[in-house]
């Protein structure tokens, strides 16, 4: 294999491809790939090679909707698994993986997808989550096309609260990534799909998106126009929504929100800030509309049924321990330490570096309070859509149980966007289903029934010995604790509102024309 001429064709396969010239590409890369694949000795430029290899493959398949093209390119990838990771990076590899398998995703509309196709949705949001964790430290430093692209498979999976944050921290770079602008404006109008609400701000924003895109370096020149015409059809429903409000539209909109914003008080700053409001208004806008926590089923006449004040009753329980789970969190990052707490605690210093006192217990119980919502968020739906395990026993991540006695037919029964989301935020905490997140369920059996040492340096010094009598001592680094606890309370929030959504779908769904249904005012309590 000579080096020197394969790089040069992978150069010109690549031009190919960014030229849409995706016919020529596809017939070069096979030729390629098959006198690649004739080489013997398999060492590590073939490896880098066959990995260019797949990338073409899979990219043609995305332009031509070739599945055959892709799975050429799935089948490398799989099949030099360990080799190919050794020289492109694990991120690299799981990023070529999880676009391989999105080609070969055939409904493209979330709101055809059932339980029995949302499996494929799961494996790449799982590749993703892989992806992202392995090619940094923290999610804000990952790369930014890592981000687009999970937010686009939540959005899939109707995860709107964490796809519009993915769209919103990439925006924030600054960079020129219209896909995250077009996928943010598409993420609204399915919030307004699912939630059964809209806003003229809502309707602003998706335009706004559009507008980026126009002037964006890396949107092909013909598609300029389809984004156009999305700005002035976005713009006419504003106009109606004004005409019907009877109000004008605000050029100065923008000013005024960032003023409201600033009014606020430090804590719900930090609460819109870290994607942590229970606020349907402020998953798109930090205004004085997101001054609360106004999550609510009955938002329009349409939200009614027997069970509606019930699940309201379960709201409530869920945004009560979610206040106090979030708060814990938020005094611990951003209020001092209490030294004098911590004197009259009188704690014997054993020179083991744990962390000991109120403030760390406020991070444990914030933790293991957010299990405790989302086992209740399952019981709810169980109730709610009769979907009880064969054994009665409700645990979140793992009730669901589709591959067990006809249960992926009777969720399918159901067809709900909402339950769709929460089965996704299961898998995620699901260790049988490989969830990358399954092991805070495991922190959280350890926080109950082990010996957790929370610790600040990397390895913590123990000049006493005082852990070596213990056979069983969980060793977490306090910045790994905090940083899990907030990826924690956001898939806690994005199962809240999932379950607001789904118990709304259902309302509006079983809603019996002619039948006169008597209205049940809800208003907030207010404290003030």
């Amino acid at each position: 294999m000579e080096v020197e001429i394969v790089a040069i064709e992978l150069n010109r396969l690549s031009g190919l491809v960014g030229a849409g010239k995706f016919d020529e590409a596809l017939s070069g890369v096979e030729i390629l790939y098959r006198e690649v694949s004739q080489v013997n000795e398999k060492d590590s430029t073939f490896f880098l090679v066959v990995s260019n290899v797949a990338s073409i493959f899979i990219d043609v398949g995305h332009m031509l909707y070739n599945v055959a093209s892709t799975q050429k390119g799935l089948d490398i990838l799989k099949k030099y698994k360990t080799e190919i990771i050794e020289q492109i990076s694990e991120d690299a590899y799981y990023y070529n993986l999880s676009n391989a398998k999105s080609n070969l995703v055939k409904e493209k509309n979330p709101f055809n997808h059932t339980f029995s196709t949302i499996e494929q949705l799961v494996e790449i949001k799982k590749d993703l989550w892989k992806a992202i964790k392995s090619s940094t430290d923290g999610f804000n430093t990952t790369s930014p096309t890592y981000i687009v692209n999970l937010g686009n498979s939540l959005k899939q999976q109707f995860r709107i609260s964490e796809a519009m944050a993915c769209y919103d921290l990439v925006n924030s770079f600054e960079i020129d990534i219209p896909q995250s602008w077009i996928n943010r404006s598409e993420t609204l109008m399915m919030l307004n799909q699912v939630s059964h609400t809209y806003s003229i701000q809502m309707l602003e924003q998706i335009k706004e998106g559009y507008e980026k895109v126009i002037f964006s370096e890396e949107i092909p020149p013909q598609w300029v126009e389809h984004y156009r015409e999305q700005v002035r059809f976005h713009q006419n429903k504003i106009d109606e929504a004004c005409v019907e409000a009877g109000i004008e539209s605000d050029v100065h909109d923008k000013e005024k929100t960032e003023s409201e914003y600033q009014q606020l008080s430090d804590y719900r700053k930090f609460c819109l800030s870290h994607n942590l409001s229970l606020s349907e208004h402020g998953l798109y806008c930090s205004c004085v509309g997101s001054s609360r926590d106004n999550l609510t089923i009955p938002t329009t006449e349409g939200v009614v049924g027997d069970f509606v004040i019930p699940m309201e009753m379960v709201l409530n329980r869920l945004k009560s321990e979610f206040s106090f789970s979030r708060h814990l969190y938020f005094e611990y990052v951003s209020i001092g330490q209490d030294n004098e707490v911590l004197h009259d605690s009188c704690f014997s210093e054993l020179f083991n570096d744990e962390l000991l006192g109120l403030d760390v217990e406020k991070l444990r119980t914030s933790f293991r309070s957010c299990f405790g919502i989302l086992d209740k968020i399952g019981i709810a739906i169980c109730q709610l859509f009769d979907l009880y395990p064969p054994n009665g026993m409700v645990y979140f991540q793992s009730f669901w149980q589709l591959d067990r006695d006809n249960r992926r037919e009777k969720f399918n029964n159901c067809k709900n966007p909402g339950l769709l989301a929460l089965y996704s935020i299961a898998t995620d905490l699901n260790e049988k289903k490989d969830g990358e997140w399954s092991f805070l369920k495991q922190w959280r059996n350890d926080l109950e029934h082990e010996f957790v040492v929370v610790h600040k340096s990397e390895k913590p010094s123990d000049i006493y010995k005082s852990y070596d009598f213990m056979g069983n001592i969980v060793f977490i680094k306090e910045e790994d604790f905090i940083e899990h606890l907030k990826r924690l309370l956001q898939l806690t929030r994005s199962a809240i509102f999932s379950f607001v959504f789904a118990v709304r779908h259902k309302a509006i769904n079983e809603k019996k024309e002619g039948a006169i249904y008597l209205p049940n005012s809800i208003n907030s309590q207010d404290y003030l």
